[in-house]
């Protein structure tokens, strides 16, 4: 026992002689000690090891019991289930005699049809009425025959189906009542029968028609000739057929395709300097007058031409100009066309086709987006000339942020995080000066101003300050006037908004306009490198992301627009024809143009909006050609601004007089007080621009042309001065309310449309 062996180890280690060391005598009285601990430790596992047992065998009889239990209630389920199977098989069997039954009344019925044969109009009405009638009954019989019935319901159906057997047996002793009716009606005529009544007629009737008819033909003869002459000249099919010196040699087309900042336009730009003789064809204003001096800077004797401004340069071998001034009479080595994927704008597509097809070059360099690879490869074909592909991928990375710069859409103050490089893209004027106003009055930074109605040379000018390391101009606020023509040196691009007033609507930014914006973030040889692109509003960063991710879908038509010529040989035919006598005035030309123009596929027709509101503004003008009158409706003019309008038809009327034209006083510019008066020094630079084009086209006074370039330079000057003092300018708006409620009325205008990038 435990007690005995305590006892036996304290009297072993008392009893100890001399001899024996202490700590021998410990180590035996512990050992002891231990197993008595180990035999208290054993009784205690035993025990509990009993009534776990005794746990698992009640455990073990609960189960057995409610295992006993499931199988009854699963016995009895199975006696539910057979006797719904009786049921159910009793419920098919009487279907089953149903269907017979309405298969012999459908026989019955289609034979009845069929011996139907001719009958009056009353008669129709009344078979028509009872076969309504007979279809329902058969409709019902069937819903009958096919619905699932249970013990409940099988009664009622019994009830309808003896009520549609009854009114089955009604409706076919109706059919039966017709069918006699129809029994003695007479029978129609055979086709054979037809033929000879007929002949007999025509034989009868033909010896007075056929004189009358000829007789109308010879009349008309001319005037169906005159109409296929006028619609042979509407065939704009075939538009690389208007330029037959472009097509006596083969050329070589050679597509640049990539996207912004990968050096495509840089790579064009080296053949043209090694040719002998070239042309550069820009999009905007800014690139040509940047070109030429790139090239005169090199030494290369290069004249400048655009709409309003002519530098000729004796002895010159290169030109760079606006693609809608591209030289078709003369022979280059080298052309080079930039933004070639404009050839697709509704506006000015025609000009890139008509440069396109037109110039007589041996080596055309062609730079742009990839989407436009598939409709010049077309264009190529149709004139017979060599196409070769150069991809070109961009230098630096563009990376989408993960977080907006505010954390909610009406968060105030959001542009308090601002960094140098930082481009702000807004769709106003109004949000553009709002934003500017609260950057410098919540940051240390200064900003420059872009947007699409500001001057070249002010846009020019704002764009020099900016990318300037050394200027305290370091936030760039813009409009999308900033995806074409301009080297900017961009760190992130942040879209205020994603929504925009195309003048018709409000439009949500397609993928192809937020890529072609966000591109100009990141660029090589500049401070920043690598690009950014994030929005302020959380709620556009979704969309942001969404664009980003797709892939531009491929260009499908290129623009055309009719020649002078085609319109002077349409018009004189078209004169011709009308049998009225008077003359025929442009505005219902180009009208009756359009409706009768034909197209192919690949092509559509540009400004016929734009040129249809300026030829009727000239439909009254005396002493001027129909061709010169078309070239007019290309001018550059606002048709939506009155004064622009009037400075137009104020010109022509004095030029066609036999008179100066001269400027207006209200050209005269004034100091900006408020951003009224900034937006009207913009108009006025457009009015003095417009001036100088109509001097470019009907020339008449050196002395006003320079008046005009006097006033133009110290509009310019103005403009700027607004700009750099535009926080001292009146202005009271809220952009954030502003886009907060074009989305609310987007969302309205578009409820169930579908979501297109």
């Amino acid at each position: 026992s435990l007690d005995a062996l305590n006892h036996f180890a304290t009297t072993m280690g008392g009893s100890s002689s001399a001899d024996d060391s202490n700590a021998s005598s410990q180590a035996f009285s512990k050992k002891y000690r231990t197993m008595a601990a180990l035999s208290q430790k054993e009784e205690e596992l035993n025990s509990t090891l009993k009534q776990v047992r005794q746990g698992h065998e009640d455990r073990l009889k609960e189960l057995h019991s409610t295992l006993f239990q499931l199988q009854r209630k699963h016995d009895k389920h199975l006696r539910e289930v057979k006797e719904e199977e009786d049921v159910l098989v009793t419920a098919e069997s009487r279907r089953a005699r149903q269907g017979e039954r309405l298969s012999s009344l459908e026989e019955r019925v289609a034979s009845t049809k069929e011996s139907i044969h001719y009958f009056d109009e009353s008669e129709v009405d009344e078979l028509d009425r009872i076969e309504k009638e007979i279809t329902e009954a058969l409709n019902k019989m069937r819903a009958l025959s096919k619905s699932k019935t249970d013990n409940l319901d099988l009664e009622k159906q019994g009830n309808r189906v003896r009520n549609a057997k009854a009114a089955a047996a009604n409706l076919a002793k109706k059919v039966e009542a017709v069918e006699s009716e129809i029994s003695g009606l007479k029978r129609p005529m055979t086709h054979a029968e037809f033929e000879s009544t007929t002949n007999a007629i025509l034989t009868k009737v033909a010896p007075y028609v056929a004189p009358a008819l000829a007789e109308y033909i010879a009349d008309r003869h001319e005037d169906f000739e005159r109409y296929r002459q006028l619609a042979t000249h509407t065939d704009l099919t075939k538009p690389h057929e208007w330029y037959p010196r472009a097509r006596l040699d083969k050329r070589k087309i050679i597509f640049h395709a990539g996207p912004t900042n990968s050096g495509k336009t840089y790579e064009a730009l080296q053949r043209l300097k090694r040719a002998e003789k070239g042309m550069y064809l820009a999009p905007l204003r800014l690139l040509a007058a940047e070109t030429y001096e790139n090239l005169t800077a090199e030494g290369i004797y290069t004249e400048l031409l655009t709409g309003q401004e002519h530098r000729k340069v004796p002895f010159s071998t290169h030109r760079s100009s606006t693609v809608e001034l591209a030289s078709l009479e003369e022979d280059f080595d080298v052309v080079v066309i930039d933004e070639i994927q404009m050839l697709c704008d509704e506006f000015r597509g025609f000009a890139w086709t008509r440069a396109l097809l037109g110039v007589r070059c041996k080596e055309v360099h062609v730079c742009g987006g990839a989407e436009a690879i598939d409709i010049v490869k077309k264009i190529c074909r149709l004139s017979g000339d060599d196409f070769e592909l150069h991809r070109y991928e961009r230098f630096s990375d563009l990376k989408v942020l993960d977080e907006s710069l505010a954390q909610s859409p009406t968060e105030k103050g959001s542009y308090r995080k601002i960094q140098p490089g930082d481009c702000v893209v807004a769709f106003s004027k109004k949000d553009i000066f709002a934003i500017k106003r609260e950057i410098e009055h919540n940051t240390p930074f200064k900003c420059c101003v872009i947007y699409g109605s500001l001057p070249p040379n002010v846009r020019a000018e704002q764009a020099r300050r900016f990318n300037d390391p050394d200027s305290e101009y370091k936030i760039l606020v813009a409009s999308d006037a900033i995806g074409m023509g301009l080297n900017l040196s961009i760190k992130r691009i942040i879209f205020n908004t994603m929504f925009k007033h195309n003048g018709d609507r409000i439009i949500q930014l397609d993928h192809s306009a937020v890529k072609q914006i966000a591109g100009r973030a990141g660029r090589r040889n500049s401070p920043y490198p690598h690009g950014e692109v994030t929005c302020r509003d959380p709620d556009d960063m979704a969309h942001l992301k969404k664009c980003m991710g797709t892939e531009i879908r491929p260009l499908r038509k290129a623009g055309v627009i009719p020649t002078p010529s085609h319109i002077a040989v349409f018009n004189q035919h078209l004169q011709e024809y009308d049998s009225s006598g008077k003359e025929i005035d442009l505005h219902t030309t180009l009208r009756k143009f359009s409706d009768m123009a034909t197209l192919k596929g690949d092509f559509f027709l540009c400004r016929e909006q734009s040129m249809e509101i300026v030829s009727r503004w000239l439909k009254d003008v005396k002493n001027m050609s129909t061709a010169e009158k078309f070239a007019l409706c290309m001018s550059p003019v606002n048709e939506s601004c009155t004064r622009s309008k009037n400075v137009l038809m104020k010109y022509i009327e004095t030029y066609t007089s036999g008179k100066v034209p001269g400027l207006h006083y209200s050209m005269q510019p004034k100091t900006a007080k408020t951003f009224d008066h900034l937006a009207d020094l913009c108009s006025i630079h457009h009015q003095l621009e417009l001036f100088l084009w109509l001097q470019n086209k009907l020339p008449s006074n050196a002395v006003e042309v320079m008046r005009a370039e006097a006033l133009k330079e110290r509009t310019i000057q103005m403009i700027n001065s607004g700009l750099f003092k535009a926080e001292k300018l009146t202005l009271s708006y809220d952009y954030i309310s502003k886009d907060v409620r074009i989305k609310k009325e987007w969302a309205s205008e578009r409820r169930g449309e579908v979501d297109e990038i």
